[in-house]
């Protein structure tokens, strides 16, 4: 089976809009955290793409399959490097640059570090209501970069139910 990298990386980012939304419900603080992280580096990469799609005289651009996908064994772009792509292609600001850098320190930190470090929960409470912030901020950027000055448009019908069948896909496993 072919894999569309592309279709790959939207479906992964709706599958983990819903996680994250099951997080917040449910006060899951690092897993939303992981998650915040996860997202911001999905939408900041569809922004890069979109970004350099516009700019490219012919308005097409092939991506390097590094940007968009990851397999097993395979390098990509860190979320350091994509960050940075962001700052240098104007889709995020410097202080939003430094505040990602920050929140990645953390997440790690809490990830890998949480028993002998000296991060709190309340830590990661606060990270996660400033990464919502920055998250809401890409969000309408990429939204805009997709659609314009339109609205996102509503899926319905049939191709909502293969997009809701990808994302259990990832949920859930084959």
């Amino acid at each position: 089976m072919e894999i569309d990298y592309f279709d790959n990386l939207t479906h992964s980012i709706a599958t983990a809009r819903l996680l994250l939304q099951k997080a917040n419900r449910e006060g899951a603080l690092i897993e939303g955290l992981c998650l915040y992280i996860s997202l911001i580096d999905g939408l900041l990469r569809l922004a890069i793409l979109y970004t350099r799609t516009q700019k490219s005289p012919t308005h097409t651009y092939n991506a390097e399959k590094k940007l968009i996908h990851q397999g097993d064994g395979e390098r990509t772009y860190s979320e350091k490097k994509i960050y940075t792509a962001a700052l240098n292609e104007q889709i995020i600001s410097e202080e939003s640059s430094g505040k990602l850098l920050d929140m990645h320190r953390l997440r790690n930190k809490a990830v890998h570090r949480f028993c002998i470090s000296n991060i709190s929960y309340q830590d990661i409470a606060k990270a996660c209501t400033q990464l919502d912030e920055i998250y809401n901020v890409i969000w309408e950027k990429v939204s805009f970069l997709e659609n314009g000055p339109n609205k996102v448009r509503t899926v319905k019908g049939k191709r909502k139910q293969e997009i809701l069948k990808r994302i259990f896909r990832k949920i859930l496993g084959d």
